[in-house]
């Protein structure tokens, strides 16, 4: 995943580099010194030291040859999907979307421009195709993205796609800008953003917003194989299920929050 780089500003090169090594190990796992420099363009020596340093702190271990992920982002996951009290409301919800829909159910918020997902759930039928929670996605190919960039301003969208730009993720992926605002604005009419394998071959998705206070939060969504989400199931029934949801994470999160009142409740 690559980005434009926006230039100005200080910044420390070696902080840099090691963050490049950590998002290499994240994505392609335990590699050995060699393919680790070579994935990223380094002489050896330096990989050698930033690895060193990075065990040494304990966010990279090694087991014989290869280096890998340390635990230690394990608790750092934790702390920052526990940094909004609305995020973990979030989870029961996926949970529960996932049992009733026996597919691949997650909740996704943007990120820096990125789509990460913060929950994922593996319902009893559910295609296991690389969606574990904090991997980062593009937000123009998936049902997630749509529906949050539809609820964003246009500036912010543009920024967004200058950021990252538009790269084709399967032959199925709008990747004009105008093509897509067009989907963006379809998205925001019917509330319901849909994915139909423009993020990965042969899987479907749709999404729903969710709101706090008139903006984002992020986006509750469900994917499966385009052989079984399609059809009046991919345009009606789990969209419905979704917008269910959806309502009552939104009421959750707005009356289990600090400023909230029982008495703002009408029956």
């Amino acid at each position: 995943m690559t980005e434009r780089d926006a230039g100005g500003g200080n910044r420390i090169g070696s902080t840099k580099t090691s963050f490049a090594i950590v998002h290499e190990l994240q994505e392609n796992g335990p590699s050995r010194l060699s393919e680790i420099a070579t994935e990223l363009d380094l002489t050896e020596s330096t990989t050698h030291r930033h690895l060193n340093t990075l065990c040494d702190l304990r966010y990279v271990s090694r087991q014989g040859e290869r280096y890998q992920i340390g635990l230690r982002f394990a608790r750092l996951g934790r702390a920052a999907r526990t940094r909004d009290p609305a995020y973990e409301t979030a989870r029961q919800h996926v949970q529960d979307l996932a049992e009733e829909t026996q597919e691949r159910s997650q909740f996704v918020v943007e990120d820096y421009g990125l789509g990460i997902y913060l929950h994922v759930e593996t319902g009893s039928k559910a295609v296991r195709a690389g969606f574990d929670v904090g991997r980062q996605i593009h937000l123009h190919g998936s049902s997630a993205g749509k529906s949050i960039l539809a609820h964003y301003p246009r500036d912010r969208v543009d920024e967004i796609f200058d950021r990252w730009e538009l790269p084709a993720l399967t032959d199925n992926t709008i990747t004009d800008r105008e093509a897509l605002y067009d989907e963006l604005e379809a998205v925001r009419e019917r509330g319901v953003g849909f994915n139909r394998e423009e993020h990965v071959d042969g899987i479907n998705g749709v999404a729903v917003p969710v709101v706090r206070d008139g903006s984002v939060l992020g986006a509750l969504a469900v994917a499966g194989p385009s052989h079984r989400l399609n059809g009046d199931r991919l345009e009606s029934e789990v969209p419905n299920m979704l917008l269910t949801a959806a309502n009552e994470l939104e009421l959750n999160i707005t009356y289990s929050s600090p400023d909230s009142s029982a008495d703002h409740i009408v029956e």
